[in-house]
């Protein structure tokens, strides 16, 4: 389990020798730019399997680039493109992910406004107008559970549910990253119930584990019952590695757009304009179906479990957060993180 977590939370480049498919659609102009270029590097805060879906179909597409694919935690991220830009040698193209890194890499002007032509599609709402990001899915806080300890019936289905006695003591595992669910129980029930909440919630003993992957795991491992992660990280667990693992949606359904991003220091721009259009177009949402994202183009259905449909969902924009480290502080005060 060592080495999954290693390669999961790892660096991965791709490099893959087939032919492109012609498309009379695309910009020439970028492509053989693109040609030139060869490479491209990816930020992102998915996991390794994940960011592996959704990159596979651009690199069979464009064979000439080498694709360096780079999965680290958000807060890692934003420390890592900080330092490189203060030492002048910035080498990410692409960035996606949520939370709250947004603000402070636009404060530093180190992400650029691209309005790709695939933003079209893409509903107002989960786009940002001047172009410094694009929606690319929509990632929900869900209740994971172990199908072999947990009976369907025992399964809670409320927020409250997750306080009774018999859940204490390390029966729970939850992202300690999961600062969203804080700022999204705030937007459905007000501040105070929602800390009120969250402080039983720590009473109950829960295992805090750094990033949702690490959460999962220890769900899929049996060291817990539940999980509270993204649905997308357990989803994946269940279906690559067969684990004994479901999950279901507490209403009211938090959630966070993870966005697109480019460098404003990007050593390869053509290429990197090159992937922003193809996540955002309708070929590059589709590679979300595989790993249970809900995509954002208007022309596609979410395949999101029942569920989660008909749900009060809060979903929170990556430009709305607020005062973000606010935030942070407070959830690290009530479960007691370091």
């Amino acid at each position: 389990m060592k080495t999954l977590l290693l390669a999961l939370l790892g660096t991965a480049i791709f490099c893959q020798p087939v032919f492109a498919r012609p498309r009379s659609d695309l910009d020439m102009e970028l492509v053989e730019g693109a040609k030139k270029e060869k490479k491209l590097v990816f930020y992102t805060t998915m996991d390794l399997p994940q960011s592996i879906e959704v990159v596979r179909d651009f690199v069979q597409r464009y064979p000439f680039l080498g694709l360096e694919l780079h999965p680290l935690e958000a807060e890692t991220l934003v420390k890592r493109i900080q330092d490189e830009a203060r030492s002048g040698m910035s080498t990410w193209d692409v960035l996606l992910g949520g939370g709250g890194f947004l603000q402070p890499l636009l404060e530093a002007n180190l992400i650029v406004s691209y309005l790709s032509p695939q933003r079209e599609a893409v509903s107002d709402a989960l786009n940002d107008s001047e172009g410094y990001w694009s929606g690319y899915y929509i990632n929900p806080y869900v209740l994971g559970y172990s199908t072999t300890s947990v009976k369907e019936d025992e399964v809670p289905k409320k927020y409250d549910e997750l306080l009774e006695p018999r859940w204490k003591g390390n029966r729970i595992a939850i992202d300690s990253e999961a600062h969203g669910l804080l700022r999204g129980l705030a937007a459905a029930w007000g501040e105070d119930k929602a800390v009120a909440y969250l402080k039983r919630l720590a009473d109950q003993q829960p295992v805090m584990a750094r990033a949702s992957i690490r959460a999962v795991d220890s769900l899929h491992t049996g060291n817990v019952s539940m999980v509270i992660a993204r649905a997308p990280v357990i989803q994946g667990y269940k279906k690559k590695l067969r684990s004994p693992i479901d999950w279901i949606s507490l209403e009211p359904t938090v959630a966070q757009i993870d966005a697109v991003m480019l460098s404003a220091q990007s050593p390869h721009p053509n290429a990197a304009r090159l992937f922003v259009d193809f996540l955002l177009s309708k070929e590059g949402q589709s590679g979300l179906a595989g790993v249970q994202h809900i995509p954002v183009r208007r022309d596609m259905e979410p395949r999101s479990k029942p569920v989660v449909q008909g749900h009060q969902w809060f979903v929170e924009r990556p430009d709305r957060h607020g005062n973000f480290q606010e935030t942070v502080g407070m959830f690290r005060e009530i479960f007691k993180l370091q």
